[in-house]
Formats: C-alpha cells, structure tokens, sequence
C-alpha cells in the first residue's frame, strides 16, 4: 500500500475518532479500535465499525469504568490497571493502529517468540533508540513519497 494511502486511512480513522469524542452527545469511547474496525470503501475513505464495546459517557464526564475489554496489543495500559476508559484509551488504539499502518507489523505477533524479540509491536518500537526510530520511520516515509 502507498504512503498516500496510508495517510488517508489515518486521517479518516482520526477524523473518525474525533467525531465520536469531541462532537457526539453523548460522547462514544470506542473501545476496540484496531485495523480490523475501520472499514474502507473503494476510494480507501476511511469509517469506524464495530462499536459492540462502545461506551456512551456524559460530556462532562472524564472516564467511565468497566470490565476491560478490548483486543490485546491495542488496549492502554492505564484502562488494563484501572478499568477506566477514557477518550485517551482510544487515542492508545489508534496510535498503535498507526504503528501498524507505518511498519506493515501486527500489534501483537506470537512468531516473535521463537526468535525471543518482543511480541508486542509497542514494546519492539520503545526498546528502539530514538535514533534508530527516526531512521527507520524517515526511510519508510521517504521511501513511499
């Protein structure tokens, strides 16, 4: 998939997520969100689907607490301890969504265990320098403008 592409799932899924938190009422904490819940239509536009773990939480309300739900590798680590969704919780989601989207790497990975490397593409990207990120990053970007 081309880097335009890319930007534009990324941008519709932010424009997404931005709707249900900032001008819904009231606002919807997603829950789930992953690649697997944004769906694309021809032209590669961008919607959020599934919302079977949706919470409606009043504006004037900062988090809700639940059960934890989610998908493992895209759920914060703040809800997992907590139990308390927030809009930051999605916010976790898509930006895991995003590491996806850039490195072409499953949030969680179990073949990772027979090589002992990190199953989680969160913890992979932490343990990088911040030089080695802005190598990779920036010759993944260059590479597909």
């Amino acid at each position: 998939m081309d880097w335009p592409t890319r930007k534009r799932i990324a941008f519709g899924t932010a424009h997404g997520l931005e709707y249900l938190h900032e001008q819904c009422n009231p606002k919807i904490i997603h829950r789930d969100l992953k690649a697997a819940n944004i769906l694309l239509d021809d032209e590669f536009e961008a919607v959020l689907g599934d919302f079977g773990l949706a919470k409606l939480v009043d504006a004037r309300m900062t988090h809700v607490t639940t059960q934890v739900r989610g998908t493992m590798g895209h759920i914060a680590p703040e809800y997992l301890s907590t139990g308390k969704s927030s809009e930051k919780t999605d916010v976790f989601g898509y930006g895991i969504t995003l590491l996806e989207l850039v490195t072409g790497e499953r949030a969680i990975d179990l073949s990772r265990l027979e090589e002992d490397e990190d199953v989680l593409l969160i913890d992979y990207v932490i343990r990088l320098s911040p030089f080695t990120l802005y190598l990779a990053l920036g010759t993944f970007v260059m590479n597909r403008l």
